[in-house]
């Protein structure tokens, strides 16, 4: 049967059965390395802010004071950034002296910023925060007090120190009051000056550090010039002084005695022909006529006028006194 063989034929014409199309092999994995995490950016450091910060004295960083005298010392903290800035400011007062057991506290006071009074440093270490403007500073004043008592070289100190943010360093700043001696008028009886100052010599060896040196100037009657440390002081070594009258108010400078302390020349003033009379020697309280001026030697010249023999005799400036000022030439 035709049909039967075509339908059998048709059933085997490869004459294998077919085989199932093969599915395609997965690709093998292939290990992925994993990907690092991005390192985090450096932080940079803050800037420390001290840095930008400075302390600098006002005026004079150490100053020579006087017992029982107020003097003003005075700094500034700045701020060089352009932002405002907090500082952490530490005030701390010390004292040094020669006599640790007699040695005097000085009285120290100041306006913290932002405060609207004085008050005393007490105690002796204080820490304020100091609120700064940009590019500005802060000003910082101290009334420092010379106790009565203090003595020759006693010294105060305003130590002021920034806190470093960091840990770092950071700006300070000393200012000083040293206690130096003053020069002291005392005012005595005309023609007793010599014996207040020999009584008042007298007294200085029991008590030493009170008066350094005396002065009794010839050309200034009615005053003794004394150097010590304080008024105080030399007023209680004049108690009982027989023709003390007391002291002058003020310390008396340098400059008004130095003039005292040069001795004037004897002959000025003189010029020939003039009148003098010998106040000293073998011919005092003759009168005679000045011939010759020698300023150098400081001596003059002169003729008895009631000499028989005009014989010229030559004496020191100071042995003769002005009679009559005469003539019109002076001597060289």
């Amino acid at each position: 049967m035709a049909s039967d063989g075509d339908e059998q034929g048709i059933g085997l014409l490869s004459g294998t059965p077919p085989e199932a199309p093969k599915k395609a092999a997965a690709p093998a994995a292939v290990p992925v390395a994993p990907v690092a995490a991005p390192a985090p950016a450096p932080v940079a450091p803050k800037p420390d802010p001290t840095h930008l910060l400075s302390l600098q004295a006002a005026d004079d960083t150490t100053r020579d004071v006087t017992a029982g005298t107020v003097t003003t010392l005075s700094a500034v903290l700045a701020n060089r950034s352009p932002e405002p800035a907090d500082a952490s400011l530490t005030v701390e007062i010390g004292y040094t002296s020669k006599y640790e057991s007699e040695g005097a506290e000085w009285p120290v006071r100041w306006t913290p910023p932002g405060a609207r009074s004085s008050s005393e440093l007490f105690p002796r270490k204080e820490k304020r925060t100091v609120h700064l403007p940009p590019s500005g500073g802060v000003p910082l004043s101290f009334e420092i007090t010379a106790p009565v008592g203090v003595r020759y070289g006693d010294r105060v100190e305003v130590r002021l120190a920034l806190d470093p943010a960091n840990g770092g360093t950071a700006p300070k700043l000393t200012l000083a009051c040293v206690a130096r001696q003053a020069v002291l008028a005392i005012k005595t009886s005309r023609g007793y000056e010599r014996e207040v100052a020999d009584t008042l010599l007298a007294r200085t060896e029991e008590k030493p550090d009170v008066v350094f040196a005396l002065l009794v100037p010839s050309s200034l009657r009615g005053y003794v010039f004394a150097e010590g440390m304080s008024f105080e002081g030399v007023r209680e070594m004049l108690k009982g002084i027989r023709k003390a009258r007391g002291l002058v108010d003020g310390e008396t400078t340098l400059k008004e005695v130095e003039p005292l302390l040069v001795p004037k020349i004897t002959v000025e003033g003189f010029v020939e022909g003039a009148i003098v009379e010998l106040i000293s020697g073998p011919f005092k309280g003759e009168k005679a006529r000045v011939r010759k001026i020698d300023q150098a030697k400081e001596e003059i010249t002169v003729e008895l006028i009631e000499a028989v023999v005009p014989i010229p005799v030559t004496v020191r400036g100071d042995h003769v006194r002005m009679l009559e000022r005469g003539g019109s030439k002076s001597g060289g």
